[in-house]
């Protein structure tokens, strides 16, 4: 059968040298449409965005914050000595007026410049801003000072303890603002022909809130690009100004890992570009390839584009794969092409050879690069699940412009034979490396064995970890930022719990509020090895505000009345006062109460156990209500349980089903099994190098696996299958291993340089997590290379010695 498909293959060669032009039309005919889309990719690095639409986790989260609004603030926090000084309270003024004219997508902006105080003067509850009227005087700013300081409710909110930090909470819209335009012109249209052409006047009817879109990334760039600019303003030597939420830190994510990308994607290409002219001389052997490679990392991109799914922080991985894949893939085929042209002289003769040599090997290569990587499609990660889908799409477009568009203008260029010297260095290099799994096949299996176990024990000791924020370097203004407001004020982030009592005026029950400030008071106290509790905001305290200032602003009111009579009175009364944060905390029913705890931005791992003492002490409090946690902690929790479920889970699938592909393609169980210990060989030691650098199994480190299970398949292919041809020839292990090193292995050492060099430039990359990713792909790809030049060849000898090769 081999054999057979490869007269098919030698056939397929001699059509596409006779007829290059229309082979180039076809190509480019069915190119077309996912080029077209290119320009519409979006980019989206929301936490929401790693789930699917219908993640049970992701629709509790919409339905609260179609309810209550985004729980994601983006918290401007403002440093100094002289916080309670006119100057200051200026200052906070002036940036706070500056947010609310030049800021877009805003719903809420909160800070001591407009806060309520809360308040009573006799018998009347007022709950006014803070700073009105505005402080004149040095006596103004004492009693404000006073004011602020006393309050239970600005503590770790919008002031810190020792009163040298203020924030200034940004409370963004829930819904995008995109087709508006068209929107407003419907309404219009409406207006001017009456109600007869929609049944109705009312737009929550006609566009129902389960059809809006969510505020976009696009929309939040836009938002945080304008804050910046009002912080750059107003940042002075006496006034230090940090940003934080997850808001601002996805944002910057965003920036700067497509910053890191683009930067080293050129860099890449120089590279390649360098080796390839190096290696073969020839500007048709550098341009070729990298057509090659941008057509099929364009028809992905527009792909995705067309399909409406955007790049994600996973996904970035997508151009590095293909790069991979294809470069290889293109290489062994000019590798094997030059030579046999240089020889010959016969162009024809040498593209039918080509294809007839190495087609069917490239093929199988790709598809069990496809089958790798497209495991990852069933992923309860949505960016995974997308990278599994579009990079598997991607290595077949590869594998298709390889074989008909490289080919077809090679027919088409003028080429000149180049005698070939009597041996190159590389010629001789790979005639040396062949002895040595020759002569010292035993040892090479020991140690082998030797460095996997003590990569596997290593293993052991790797931390499990996904903390966005760790990305950045310790020095970057986003983490800097964060940690210092986390320190000051006590958390940046939040869990989200809704008690809903499934009954009108639920939470106007005494009992059911005083558990609810009990529970509160006690989440409060909570800390673990990790974390705590910073603060937590609800319905309680706005009663227990009320209810102090209804006594005289006594501070031993600070409480839940007894009686629910006076409950439903005060919150009424504080209901008709002109504060409008009832509906922060409780829904237009009293039926749903909002519970926010606030807490430091923690590695979502280590959040688990803070999570779960919430959730549990939550359902123990309430038993009878129906209650649900949600916000930004149980998101990136939820994420990363997903991804580290789903990554194992696709590995599994991949290995099987690879394993079975090397069956197949060598005609052997035993060869096959055989084959995939040079496989694994170089992931496992991977897991060595993660071990001794320090570098945590997070995300983007598990989606590693992906490439070098790719690439370390594609080089046993290509060696497995060059080495049976000639045993089966020659029936000689050590000759067989000759004539694969002298061939295959060229183009196997060519394309290991290029890679590896390629993907260790991304060691200058800003962002750690892109350093790692690196660091450890540029390892595998060295180290699947000496695993299929040492390890694969001292396997075969031992096979051949047992008689297993047939």
């Amino acid at each position: 059968m081999h054999n057979k498909l490869e007269k098919y293959m030698e056939k397929f060669g001699a059509f596409i040298y006779d007829n290059p032009l229309k082979v180039i039309v076809v190509v480019l005919a069915l190119l077309a449409a996912p080029l077209y889309h290119v320009p519409q990719i979006k980019m989206d690095t929301s936490t929401e965005g790693f789930m699917h639409p219908d993640d049970p986790v992701l629709l509790e989260y919409n339905k609260f914050r179609a309810q209550f609004g985004r729980d994601e603030r983006v918290v401007l926090a403002l440093k100094s000595d002289n916080i309670f000084t006119l100057k200051f309270l200026n200052t906070l003024k002036e940036i706070h007026e500056a947010i609310e004219e030049k800021v877009p997508y805003l719903n809420d902006v909160t800070s001591l410049y407009n806060v309520r105080n809360t308040r009573g003067e006799g018998d009347k509850l007022i709950t006014d801003d803070l700073l009105e009227p505005f402080p004149r005087t040095k006596a103004d700013v004492v009693r404000v000072k006073k004011q602020a300081m006393a309050s239970h409710f600005y503590k770790d909110l919008l002031l810190s303890q020792d009163g040298k930090m203020t924030t200034i909470v940004i409370e963004t819209d829930a819904y995008s603002h995109e087709g508006e335009k068209e929107v407003s012109d419907v309404d219009a249209f409406d207006e001017g022909f009456g109600d007869d052409l929609t049944g109705s006047t009312d737009s929550q009817s006609a566009y129902p809130v389960e059809a809006k879109t969510f505020l976009t990334d696009a929309e939040n760039h836009e938002l945080l690009e304008a804050i910046l600019k009002i912080v750059e303003q107003y940042k002075s030597d006496d006034l230090e100004i940090y940003v934080a939420g997850s808001p601002s830190v996805n944002n910057a994510l965003k920036a700067q890992m497509q910053a890191d990308m683009e930067k080293f994607m050129r860099i890449t290409f120089l590279i390649i570009i360098v080796f390839l002219f190096v290696m073969f001389r020839r500007a048709s052997a550098v341009f070729y390839p990298l057509l090659v490679i941008i057509l099929s990392l364009l028809a992905t991109v527009g792909t995705m584009a067309w399909a409406g799914t955007a790049f994600k922080l996973p996904t970035q991985i997508v151009p590095s794969l293909l790069l991979a894949v294809s470069i290889g893939a293109t290489v062994h085929i000019l590798s094997i092409f030059f030579d046999r042209f240089n020889t010959s002289g016969d162009k024809r003769e040498a593209i039918k050879y080509t294809l007839g040599h190495s087609g069917l090997a490239i093929a199988m290569t790709s598809v069990t690069t496809a089958i790798g990587v497209g495991s990852f499609s069933g992923s309860e990660v949505a960016p995974i699940a997308d990278l599994g889908t579009f990079a598997s799409f991607g290595v077949m477009v590869s594998l298709f412009l390889t074989l008909t568009l490289l080919p077809a203008l090679l027919s088409l260029t003028a080429l000149k034979q180049k005698p070939k010297k009597e041996a190159d260095r590389l010629d001789v290099l790979m005639k040396k490396l062949s002895i040595m799994p020759i002569k010292y096949y035993k040892s090479i299996i020991v140690a082998s064995l030797v460095l996997v176990a003590v990569a596997l024990f290593s293993a052991s000791k790797i931390e499990l970890s996904h903390n966005p924020l760790f990305w950045f370097q310790p020095d970057d203004y986003n983490r800097v930022s964060t940690i210092e407001i986390d320190k000051a004020l006590n958390g940046s982030v939040t869990i989200e719990v809704v008690v809903d009592t499934k009954e009108e005026n639920g939470w106007n029950d005494p009992q059911r509020l005083e558990m609810l400030n009990t529970f509160s008071a006690d989440l409060e106290k909570y800390v673990d090895s990790y974390t705590h509790i910073g603060k937590v905001v609800s319905l309680a305290t706005i009663v227990k505000e009320t209810n102090r200032a209804l006594h005289e602003n006594k501070e031993e009111f600070y409480s839940i009345p007894n009686d629910a009579n006076l409950v439903s009175q005060e919150l009424l009364l504080f209901e008709n006062s002109g504060s409008d944060d009832l509906e922060d905390v409780v829904d237009s029913q009293f039926s749903k109460a909002r519970i926010t705890i606030k807490l430091p931005w923690t590695d979502a791992v280590k959040s688990h156990d803070v999570l779960a003492y919430v959730k549990s002490e939550a359902a123990k409090r309430f038993p009878k209500d129906d209650v649900v946690t949600t916000g930004m902690i149980p998101l990136l929790i939820n994420t990363f349980a997903n991804s580290v479920h789903s990554s194992v889970e696709s590995y599994m699938i991949a290995f099987v089903l690879i394993t079975l592909m090397m069956m197949f393609i060598l005609g052997s169980v035993r060869i096959g099994l055989l084959s995939m210990i040079p496989n694994l060989t170089p992931i496992i030691l991977g897991l060595l190098i993660m071990s001794v650098a320090n570098i945590p199994l997070d995300m983007f480190t598990l989606l590693i696996g992906s490439i070098a299970i790719g690439l370390a398949v594609d080089d046993t292919i290509h060696f497995m299958h060059n080495f049976r041809r000639y045993y089966l020839q020659s029936g000689d292990a050590s000759k067989a291993i000759e004539q694969t090193f002298y061939t295959t292995g060229k183009a196997m050492v060519i394309t290991t340089i290029v890679l590896s060099l390629g993907f260790y430039a991304y060691m200058m990359a800003d962002m750690i997590s892109v350093q790692n990713f690196g660091l450890l792909t540029g390892s595998v790809i060295v180290l699947a290379l000496l695993a299929d030049l040492l390890l694969a060849p001292a396997l075969m000898i031992v096979a051949a010695k047992r008689g297993w090769i047939k």
